[in-house]
């Protein structure tokens, strides 16, 4: 087994055109599913502390995020691949330990984050499932480690970019320009490398987008026009999966729910059934 190093790009290049299938381990189930392979390649290359293996020459690879996260990528079919090799059991999943009762601590930061949140401006369907999906994502990739104050990031991180969206707007900046000073944000932070504030960039702005985007519906609805792409089923019906955000999940990506474009989503659904004793539900 060889462990590819990031600069080898040559060698990369040739992995990537030689990698025709990809399984994917997915945590919730302990099973293994067909996924894309350039969403492996992905996840190697948004994480630094993921690794990339050549398990068997020109024939398979590992990439490795953490314990409960890998996708195992071959050149041939899987079922022809178990011919010419038997794969590894994948392992069983690392039980997750009953997270301990909120500290003062912590009750304390959520009330001042919900006395913060209600000051915020006027936050749309679009900005609050942009920053759950956000969030989630850096849950899933390990970014973010998740706690008793995970449940309040994405409506935390929504009221910070509507606060900080609105203030630079009164001072005459465009959006395309609030959008610039965000991207030069998250590029100092990756040239320094503190992926913290990298993360923070990303989610704030993908709540930027969803401002953005609220603000063009608002328009269009001002204007008679429809948005029926953009409905989703109100937070009444409670047979709709809905964010821990508490944002209903939108219909196209119900009808696409078992697309890798819902992942975000999926992760925040299953976030959202966490229970305060930290035993989860079922997922979504």
């Amino acid at each position: 087994m060889v462990t590819i190093r990031r600069n080898w790009t040559k060698r990369i290049a040739a992995i990537r055109a030689a990698a025709k299938h990809c399984r994917a381990y997915d945590s919730s189930t302990g099973n293994m599913f067909t996924a894309d392979p350039g969403r492996a390649f992905a996840a190697w290359e948004a994480n630094r502390r993921a690794s990339l293996t050549e398990d068997v020459p020109g024939q398979q690879w590992t990439v490795h995020v953490h314990a409960n996260a890998f996708y195992v990528l071959t050149a041939t079919a899987p079922q022809q691949a178990g011919r010419a090799r038997r794969r590894p059991a994948a392992p069983a999943p690392t039980p997750v330990p009953a997270a301990p009762a909120r500290s003062a601590e912590e009750d304390a930061v959520l009330r001042e984050v919900g006395e913060y949140i209600k000051d915020a401006p006027g936050i749309g369907a679009n900005a609050a499932a942009a920053a759950a999906s956000a969030i989630a994502e850096n849950v899933h990739t390990g970014t973010i480690r998740q706690d008793h104050l995970t449940g309040a990031l994405p409506a935390a991180t929504a009221a910070v970019t509507a606060k900080a969206v609105a203030d630079l707007r009164s001072q005459g900046l465009a959006h395309e320009q609030i959008r610039q000073r965000l991207e030069r944000t998250r590029a100092e932070a990756r040239h320094a490398g503190n992926l913290a504030r990298v993360a923070a960039a990303d989610a704030m702005l993908a709540a930027h987008a969803g401002i953005v985007a609220d603000e063009e519906a608002r328009s269009r609805r001002a204007a008679g026009g429809r948005l029926p792409e953009l409905e989703a089923a109100g937070p009444q019906d409670a047979t709709v999966p809905a964010t821990f955000a508490g944002v209903p999940v939108p219909n196209p990506v119900r009808a696409r729910w078992d697309s890798e474009l819902a992942d975000g989503w999926r992760l925040g659904v299953r976030n959202a059934k966490v229970d305060p004793a930290g035993e989860s539900g079922a997922t979504g």
